[in-house]
């Protein structure tokens, strides 16, 4: 295995969904030993004694990147959604203060201009200071009607959906692409004259497929799921957010087509799908959407997106398996990096409920991430019960490290680091850096203790470097916006 994988091991892509607090509808591997002298006795295993699946066959991972097509249109798709989050934080917040701070100006505009009618001593200034009033008095209407926040809010949210829309058709060629056999299971009526007019049977392909995408894309997101499951023959709206997304698609009908306003269509769709409507929301009320509606639609179309993804994946390429269990733990690995706990959560539970996983070393990171998350979000007896449900005994001290870890004995764990050596089966240096499996354990002594012990220096020293590094790469290569 190579030390691609360790990155996998989250062991830490979008941050924890801070909501926006403001109603914003307001406003009117390798192991080691410590000899008697405390160096590192290097011992060879027999690969089948550390309970880890090994094959003739492994695909090596520093050769399996995000450019895989199938797994390049998920990133591409999970990065507009986290465009999407960042601008509401950015620019909703923004615009909350700027919608507050023209009130106050205006008011302070017309307090400058109301004044005392005996104080003015002429006509003309009279009518001056009349026109002012009224035109101060017609500003505070206008800004009173105004409805920033909400513009910016809907445009948002419905901006989801123009990328999911996006991302499935990019997903549907994509999967034909690196899958040319199900071209067979296009049933299209074609003109022989239609027919003629293309160059190669390559170009004829390409048309066909784009007016399968076009007819997809004209049904509703349920009409979607059914034909997938129709014409792939698996079932893909089993799952728990399943009724979430067809109401966030409903709402995004309602806001694109009339206002928010409620219709009957809306209400019917949603009780034939289980979906959660408040009880109190009738035919003719106006939704909105709100900081935390907001997050949630951006966490729901992500899961359901990645979910989608790999499941028509695995299904239909079932050689591309191993290749997309390193995607989805990469994706995994990064909403740990970012700290975004909800979106690592579900997709590690979804990973773990996978019908067929490659090989037993992704089902134990998955399992892996999945206890960091949990534990992140103070549920540590809950990511012990998620570990405990596998034998780490026999498997490599990288693996026995992190359970150790995450399970809060900190004394073995850091003698377990004494014993992994300065480069494990996927632990290196940095990994103690950089790893989320590490955000805890690198506030305490044992850890300090146990890597200096390893590598001879303070974990402090080594920082020190990478930061100075960091600094230095991002002065000579500096990103500037286009």
């Amino acid at each position: 295995m190579s030390a691609k994988v360790a990155t996998e091991l989250g062991i830490p892509c979008i941050a924890e969904q801070a909501e926006i607090e403001t109603n914003l509808s307001l406003i009117a591997g390798k192991t080691g030993l410590v000899d008697g002298n405390g160096s590192i006795d290097r011992k060879e295993q027999d690969p089948s004694d550390l309970g880890v699946e090994v094959s003739d066959e492994s695909i090596d991972e520093s050769e399996v990147d995000e450019e895989h097509p199938i797994g390049k249109v998920i990133v591409d798709f999970i990065h507009r959604v986290l465009d999407i989050e960042d601008c509401a934080r950015l620019f909703i917040s923004s615009a909350i203060d700027t919608y507050n701070l023209k009130y106050d100006e205006l008011f302070a505009e017309l307090d400058a201009c109301s004044l005392d009618p005996d104080c003015i001593s002429s006509a003309a200034e009279k009518i001056v200071n009349m026109r002012e009033v009224a035109q101060v008095l017609r500003k505070l209407e206008r800004h009173s009607k105004s409805l920033p926040i909400d513009t910016m809010e809907r445009s948002l949210f419905v901006n989801i959906f123009s990328c999911y829309d996006k991302f499935v058709g990019e997903l549907v060629f994509a999967i034909y692409r690196c899958a040319p056999h199900l071209y067979k299971n296009i049933n299209r009526d074609m003109p022989l004259s239609e027919v003629l007019n293309y160059a190669s049977i390559d170009d004829l392909k390409e048309v066909v497929l784009d007016k399968e995408v076009e007819s997809l894309r004209r049904k509703s997101y349920i009409e979607q799921f059914k034909e997938f499951e129709n014409r792939f023959g698996l079932p893909l709206t089993k799952f728990e957010s399943w009724p979430n997304f067809v109401e966030m698609g409903q709402r995004r009908n309602l806001f694109t087509h009339c206002d928010g306003i409620v219709s009957k269509q809306y209400l019917q769709i949603c009780k034939e799908q289980n979906c959660k409507v408040d009880k109190s929301v009738n035919a003719g009320d106006q939704l909105k959407i709100g900081g935390k509606y907001f997050f949630s639609a951006c966490h729901v179309a992500a899961e359901v997106a990645t979910m989608l993804g790999q499941t028509l994946w695995r299904k239909l390429i079932p050689d591309d398996l191993e290749v997309a269990d390193i995607s989805l733990n990469r994706l995994i690995f990064d909403f740990l990096q970012d700290e975004s706990w909800k979106n690592a959560i579900s997709l590690s539970k979804f990973a773990l409920s996978l019908p067929k996983i490659s090989k037993e070393v992704y089902k134990r990171m998955y399992a892996v991430n999945y206890a960091i998350a949990l534990k992140a979000i103070d549920q540590p007896a809950a990511a012990k019960s998620v570990l405990d449900k596998f034998d780490w005994s026999a498997t490599t001290y990288d693996f026995r490290l992190a359970y150790e870890v995450l399970v809060g004995d900190l004394d073995l764990a850091s003698d377990l680091m004494v014993r992994l050596g300065q480069d494990g089966e996927f632990i290196t240096e940095l990994s103690y850096h950089d790893w989320p499996l590490f955000r805890d354990f690198r506030e305490t002594e044992q850890f300090y203790n146990g890597y200096e012990a390893v590598y001879g220096y303070k974990y402090s020293a080594k920082l020190a470097e990478i930061v100075e590094s960091k600094i230095q790469d991002a002065d000579e290569h500096p990103h500037v916006a286009q």
